[in-house]
Protein backbone atom coordinates (compact mmCIF):
# COMPACT_ATOMS: atom_id res chain seq x y z
CA UNK A 1 0.00 0.00 0.00
CA UNK A 2 2.83 2.38 0.89
CA UNK A 3 4.62 1.57 -2.35
CA UNK A 4 1.45 2.32 -4.33
CA UNK A 5 1.07 5.64 -2.52
CA UNK A 6 4.70 6.56 -3.27
CA UNK A 7 4.24 5.57 -6.91
CA UNK A 8 1.18 7.83 -7.18
CA UNK A 9 3.11 10.73 -5.66
CA UNK A 10 5.90 10.28 -8.20
CA UNK A 11 3.36 10.06 -11.00
CA UNK A 12 1.69 13.30 -9.89
CA UNK A 13 5.08 15.04 -9.62
CA UNK A 14 6.03 13.84 -13.12
CA UNK A 15 2.75 15.07 -14.59
CA UNK A 16 3.21 18.44 -12.92
CA UNK A 17 6.73 18.70 -14.31
CA UNK A 18 5.57 17.83 -17.82
CA UNK A 19 2.74 20.36 -17.60
CA UNK A 20 5.13 23.03 -16.38
CA UNK A 21 7.54 22.19 -19.16
CA UNK A 22 4.81 22.48 -21.78
CA UNK A 23 4.01 26.00 -20.53
CA UNK A 24 7.69 26.93 -20.60
CA UNK A 25 8.14 25.60 -24.13
CA UNK A 26 4.97 27.17 -25.50
CA UNK A 27 5.70 29.34 -28.53
CA UNK A 28 4.78 33.02 -28.43
CA UNK A 29 4.19 35.49 -31.26
CA UNK A 30 5.92 38.75 -30.28
CA UNK A 31 5.10 41.94 -32.17
CA UNK A 32 6.06 45.60 -31.95
CA UNK A 33 6.10 48.59 -34.26
CA UNK A 34 9.22 50.60 -35.04
CA UNK A 35 9.03 53.55 -32.68
CA UNK A 36 12.32 55.21 -31.67
CA UNK A 37 13.64 55.23 -28.94
CA UNK A 38 11.52 52.30 -27.70
CA UNK A 39 11.89 49.94 -30.65
CA UNK A 40 14.09 50.66 -33.68
CA UNK A 41 16.81 49.33 -35.95
CA UNK A 42 20.32 50.49 -35.04
CA UNK A 43 23.08 51.43 -37.47
CA UNK A 44 24.14 47.78 -37.47
CA UNK A 45 20.68 46.74 -38.69
CA UNK A 46 19.82 45.02 -35.41
CA UNK A 47 16.60 45.61 -33.52
CA UNK A 48 17.27 47.60 -30.36
CA UNK A 49 15.70 50.19 -28.04
CA UNK A 50 14.52 50.56 -24.46
CA UNK A 51 11.56 48.17 -24.56
CA UNK A 52 13.39 45.73 -26.85
CA UNK A 53 16.08 45.30 -24.19
CA UNK A 54 13.42 44.95 -21.47
CA UNK A 55 11.58 42.26 -23.45
CA UNK A 56 14.77 40.42 -24.38
CA UNK A 57 15.87 40.32 -20.75
CA UNK A 58 12.47 38.92 -19.73
CA UNK A 59 12.78 36.31 -22.50
CA UNK A 60 16.19 35.30 -21.18
CA UNK A 61 14.84 34.86 -17.66
CA UNK A 62 11.80 32.81 -18.63
CA UNK A 63 13.61 30.73 -21.25
CA UNK A 64 11.76 32.09 -24.28
CA UNK A 65 13.63 32.38 -27.60
CA UNK A 66 10.86 33.48 -29.96
CA UNK A 67 11.77 36.20 -32.45
CA UNK A 68 10.41 39.73 -32.04
CA UNK A 69 8.65 40.78 -35.25
CA UNK A 70 8.36 44.42 -36.33
CA UNK A 71 5.03 45.19 -38.00
CA UNK A 72 2.76 48.21 -38.54
CA UNK A 73 0.66 48.90 -35.44
CA UNK A 74 -2.60 48.01 -37.19
CA UNK A 75 -1.24 44.58 -38.11
CA UNK A 76 0.01 44.04 -34.57
CA UNK A 77 -3.46 44.82 -33.23
CA UNK A 78 -5.01 42.38 -35.69
CA UNK A 79 -2.62 39.65 -34.54
CA UNK A 80 -3.19 40.18 -30.81
CA UNK A 81 -6.95 40.47 -31.25
CA UNK A 82 -7.29 37.22 -33.14
CA UNK A 83 -4.60 34.84 -31.91
CA UNK A 84 -3.68 33.11 -28.65
CA UNK A 85 -0.24 33.42 -27.04
CA UNK A 86 0.42 36.73 -28.77
CA UNK A 87 2.21 39.74 -27.26
CA UNK A 88 2.28 43.33 -28.57
CA UNK A 89 4.29 46.26 -27.22
CA UNK A 90 4.46 49.00 -26.20
CA UNK A 91 0.75 49.54 -25.55
CA UNK A 92 -0.91 52.23 -23.44
CA UNK A 93 -3.34 50.79 -20.90
CA UNK A 94 -6.67 52.57 -21.28
CA UNK A 95 -10.20 51.93 -19.99
CA UNK A 96 -11.24 50.95 -23.51
CA UNK A 97 -8.52 48.30 -23.67
CA UNK A 98 -8.57 47.13 -20.05
CA UNK A 99 -10.64 43.98 -20.51
CA UNK A 100 -9.48 43.22 -24.05
CA UNK A 101 -5.96 42.14 -23.05
CA UNK A 102 -3.78 40.85 -20.25
CA UNK A 103 -1.06 43.20 -19.05
CA UNK A 104 2.66 42.85 -18.35
CA UNK A 105 4.11 45.92 -16.70
CA UNK A 106 4.04 48.84 -16.46
CA UNK A 107 7.37 49.49 -18.15
CA UNK A 108 7.21 53.30 -18.35
CA UNK A 109 4.95 56.34 -18.69
CA UNK A 110 4.28 58.48 -21.73
CA UNK A 111 3.04 62.07 -21.85
CA UNK A 112 0.72 63.12 -24.68
CA UNK A 113 0.13 66.70 -25.73
CA UNK A 114 -1.06 69.11 -28.40
CA UNK A 115 1.57 70.24 -30.90
CA UNK A 116 1.41 73.21 -33.26
CA UNK A 117 3.80 74.62 -35.84
CA UNK A 118 6.81 76.29 -34.26
CA UNK A 119 5.79 79.74 -35.54
CA UNK A 120 2.16 79.39 -34.42
CA UNK A 121 0.66 81.96 -32.05
CA UNK A 122 -1.86 79.40 -30.80
CA UNK A 123 -2.18 79.20 -27.00
CA UNK A 124 -4.15 76.55 -25.12
CA UNK A 125 -4.61 76.64 -21.34
CA UNK A 126 -7.25 73.98 -20.67
CA UNK A 127 -9.04 70.94 -22.04
CA UNK A 128 -12.11 73.09 -22.71
CA UNK A 129 -10.05 75.50 -24.81
CA UNK A 130 -8.63 72.57 -26.75
CA UNK A 131 -12.17 71.43 -27.54
CA UNK A 132 -12.75 74.78 -29.28
CA UNK A 133 -10.04 74.26 -31.89
CA UNK A 134 -11.31 73.72 -35.41
CA UNK A 135 -9.50 70.38 -35.81
CA UNK A 136 -7.04 68.24 -33.88
CA UNK A 137 -5.10 65.54 -35.71
CA UNK A 138 -5.16 62.08 -34.08
CA UNK A 139 -4.05 58.58 -35.03
CA UNK A 140 -7.27 56.66 -35.64
CA UNK A 141 -8.27 54.27 -32.82
CA UNK A 142 -5.10 54.65 -30.78
CA UNK A 143 -4.83 56.06 -27.25
CA UNK A 144 -5.05 59.66 -28.46
CA UNK A 145 -8.25 59.08 -30.38
CA UNK A 146 -9.80 56.93 -27.64
CA UNK A 147 -8.90 59.23 -24.74
CA UNK A 148 -9.96 62.49 -26.37
CA UNK A 149 -13.19 60.90 -27.59
CA UNK A 150 -13.89 59.76 -24.02
CA UNK A 151 -13.20 63.31 -22.81
CA UNK A 152 -15.87 64.67 -25.16
CA UNK A 153 -13.80 66.04 -28.05
CA UNK A 154 -15.84 66.36 -31.25
CA UNK A 155 -13.18 68.13 -33.33
CA UNK A 156 -10.89 65.17 -34.05
CA UNK A 157 -9.36 64.73 -37.49
CA UNK A 158 -8.71 60.98 -37.58
CA UNK A 159 -5.84 59.87 -39.80
CA UNK A 160 -4.50 56.45 -40.76
CA UNK A 161 -1.03 57.36 -39.48
CA UNK A 162 0.79 59.88 -37.31
CA UNK A 163 2.81 60.93 -40.36
CA UNK A 164 -0.41 61.96 -42.09
CA UNK A 165 -1.38 64.17 -39.14
CA UNK A 166 2.10 65.73 -38.99
CA UNK A 167 2.05 66.58 -42.68
CA UNK A 168 -1.46 68.04 -42.42
CA UNK A 169 -0.20 70.28 -39.63
CA UNK A 170 2.79 71.49 -41.62
CA UNK A 171 0.59 72.15 -44.67
CA UNK A 172 -1.78 74.24 -42.55
CA UNK A 173 -4.75 71.89 -42.92
CA UNK A 174 -5.10 71.46 -39.14
CA UNK A 175 -3.98 73.86 -36.36
CA UNK A 176 -2.72 71.15 -33.98
CA UNK A 177 -2.11 67.43 -33.70
CA UNK A 178 -1.54 65.05 -30.78
CA UNK A 179 1.75 63.33 -30.10
CA UNK A 180 3.77 61.86 -27.26
CA UNK A 181 6.93 63.49 -25.97
CA UNK A 182 8.71 60.29 -26.89
CA UNK A 183 7.53 60.29 -30.48
CA UNK A 184 7.89 63.87 -31.71
CA UNK A 185 11.47 63.74 -32.97
CA UNK A 186 11.24 60.43 -34.84
CA UNK A 187 7.84 61.35 -36.31
CA UNK A 188 9.11 64.72 -37.54
CA UNK A 189 12.08 63.08 -39.27
CA UNK A 190 9.91 60.33 -40.77
CA UNK A 191 7.61 63.06 -42.13
CA UNK A 192 10.51 64.94 -43.77
CA UNK A 193 10.85 67.67 -41.13
CA UNK A 194 12.67 68.35 -37.85
CA UNK A 195 11.40 68.31 -34.27
CA UNK A 196 12.15 72.04 -34.08
CA UNK A 197 9.42 72.63 -36.70
CA UNK A 198 6.75 72.00 -34.03
CA UNK A 199 6.21 72.95 -30.41
CA UNK A 200 4.21 71.62 -27.48
CA UNK A 201 1.35 73.97 -26.65
CA UNK A 202 -0.56 71.91 -24.06
CA UNK A 203 -0.07 68.68 -22.12
CA UNK A 204 -3.20 66.55 -22.41
CA UNK A 205 -2.66 63.41 -20.32
CA UNK A 206 -0.17 60.80 -19.15
CA UNK A 207 -0.51 57.06 -19.65
CA UNK A 208 1.52 54.02 -18.61
CA UNK A 209 2.90 51.68 -21.26
CA UNK A 210 2.76 47.89 -21.01
CA UNK A 211 3.48 44.71 -22.89
CA UNK A 212 -0.01 43.53 -23.87
CA UNK A 213 -0.91 39.85 -24.13
CA UNK A 214 -3.91 38.53 -26.04
CA UNK A 215 -6.89 37.66 -23.88
CA UNK A 216 -6.49 33.92 -24.50
CA UNK A 217 -2.75 33.81 -23.84
CA UNK A 218 -1.90 31.24 -21.17
CA UNK A 219 -2.28 33.07 -17.84
CA UNK A 220 0.73 31.23 -16.43
CA UNK A 221 2.89 32.79 -19.16
CA UNK A 222 1.62 36.28 -18.34
CA UNK A 223 2.28 35.70 -14.64
CA UNK A 224 5.75 34.38 -15.42
CA UNK A 225 6.62 37.44 -17.51
CA UNK A 226 5.30 39.79 -14.82
CA UNK A 227 7.36 38.01 -12.19
CA UNK A 228 10.49 38.26 -14.33
CA UNK A 229 9.89 41.99 -14.83
CA UNK A 230 9.43 42.49 -11.11
CA UNK A 231 12.69 40.63 -10.45
CA UNK A 232 14.44 42.93 -12.95
CA UNK A 233 13.24 45.93 -10.99
CA UNK A 234 14.31 44.45 -7.69
CA UNK A 235 17.81 43.41 -8.82
CA UNK A 236 18.41 46.77 -10.59
CA UNK A 237 18.63 45.31 -14.11
CA UNK A 238 15.63 47.41 -15.14
CA UNK A 239 17.35 50.53 -13.77
CA UNK A 240 20.53 49.80 -15.74
CA UNK A 241 18.55 49.61 -18.99
CA UNK A 242 16.75 52.84 -18.01
CA UNK A 243 20.05 54.60 -17.48
CA UNK A 244 21.30 53.50 -20.89
CA UNK A 245 18.37 55.25 -22.59
CA UNK A 246 17.71 57.98 -20.00
CA UNK A 247 18.70 60.90 -22.21
CA UNK A 248 16.20 59.78 -24.86
CA UNK A 249 13.27 58.89 -22.59
CA UNK A 250 13.86 60.91 -19.41
CA UNK A 251 10.86 63.28 -19.94
CA UNK A 252 8.56 60.30 -19.48
CA UNK A 253 10.40 58.14 -16.97
CA UNK A 254 8.74 58.11 -13.54
CA UNK A 255 10.25 56.45 -10.54
CA UNK A 256 10.47 52.75 -11.30
CA UNK A 257 6.98 51.44 -10.49
CA UNK A 258 6.27 48.26 -8.60
CA UNK A 259 4.07 45.69 -10.25
CA UNK A 260 2.42 45.22 -6.87
CA UNK A 261 1.20 48.80 -6.78
CA UNK A 262 -2.37 49.62 -7.71
CA UNK A 263 -2.80 49.76 -11.49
Amino acid sequence: MLKLFQFNLRLIALCSLLLSGSCMAQNLALYCEEDRPLQFYGTDGKLTGFTIEIVQEIQKRVGNKDRIQVVPWARGLDKINNNPNTLLFSMARTPEREDAYQWIGPIMSNIYGLYAKADSNLRIHSIEEAKQLSLIGVYRNDIRDQTLTRLGFTNLDRASSNISSFKKLMMGRIPAYTDSKLGVESLAIASGYQASDVKLIFELFKSELYIAASKNTDKHIVEQWNQALEQMKQDKTFMKIEQKYRRQISPTLPATPSLKSKQ
